[in-house]
């Protein structure tokens, strides 16, 4: 909680009383990486990296990895080849099984990781339009191209979660790691993708309170966690550009990454 208020609230605080209310929020400072596609590094506090994509999606074809891509780091995925930028996306447990609903090019992924819990994980489907359902269904929904499951919700219709809702998942929530997070504006047609270094010293990364605070400063609407800590890459252009932990200097294997594909 000190964490959080220290490093989001007070500052806030202090622009506030100093006059500075209209500086430019991060969300204001992208840089164009490939139509439809822009790119911002910033440290929203000392000791934090944080970076995030914002993707215009009538523009730019989201796809996510296929089951024979599982296993891989991002960088040797073949379906990422050609891709503007590539994140990770699902959990998965040792045989590279995916956690929760999810579909690539149109087809279910045949192996799952069986549910621990009796609430449904947040869920990202995109057909014609991509959508963020907390409700999601047992199966795949017709047409749908592409599914991605991950947890638990950052932002649900504009509210971020809170330290409180942090205080239920004491590990994977309230403590600092790496992340990564995906979210949908208002519209619906911009996907933010947003990615925190950590594990690499003063740099310890990012609580799930924190991580939707800067999903909501982004104009996230609807939002959720996919794994993090080892698992979070960010390559632009088939390079690695989110810092990696001192523990963990070479890439994770892992099940699936979305890319960002322009014409």
């Amino acid at each position: 909680m000190r964490r959080f208020l220290l490093h989001t609230v007070v500052p806030c605080l202090l622009l506030a009383l100093a006059g500075c209310a209209s500086a430019p929020p991060p969300a204001d400072r992208w840089q164009a990486l490939a139509q439809g596609v822009s790119h911002r590094a910033w440290s929203p506090w000392p000791g934090s990296e944080v970076q995030a994509l914002r993707v215009d999606l009538a523009q730019v074809r989201l796809a996510l990895s296929p089951p024979a891509d599982a296993g891989q780091p991002l960088d040797a995925m073949p379906s990422g080849r050609g891709a503007v930028a590539s994140v990770n996306a699902s959990f998965f447990d040792r045989e590279f099984r995916p956690r929760g609903l999810t579909v690539s090019g149109g087809q279910p992924w045949p192996e799952l990781l069986p549910m621990a819990r009796p609430v449904a994980d947040p869920l990202l489907a995109c057909d014609t339009r991509c959508v963020i359902r907390f409700d999601p269904p047992a199966a795949a929904g017709p047409g749908w191209q592409l599914a991605v499951s991950g947890t638990p919700w950052l932002v649900r219709d504009g509210q971020p979660r809170t330290v409180d809702d942090d205080a239920t998942c004491a590990h994977l929530c309230a403590q600092t790691h790496p992340r990564t997070a995906v979210g949908l504006d208002a519209s619906g047609r911009h996907l933010l993708l947003l990615l925190a270094a950590g594990r690499r010293g003063e740099v310890a990364g990012l609580t799930l309170t924190e991580t939707a605070a800067l999903m909501r400063e982004l104009g996230a609407e609807q939002a959720f966690n996919l794994d993090g800590g080892g698992s979070s890459t960010l390559l632009i252009a088939g390079e690695s550009r989110l810092p990696r932990p001192f523990n963990e200097p070479a890439l994770r294997r892992v099940a699936n990454a979305l890319h960002l594909f322009t014409p």
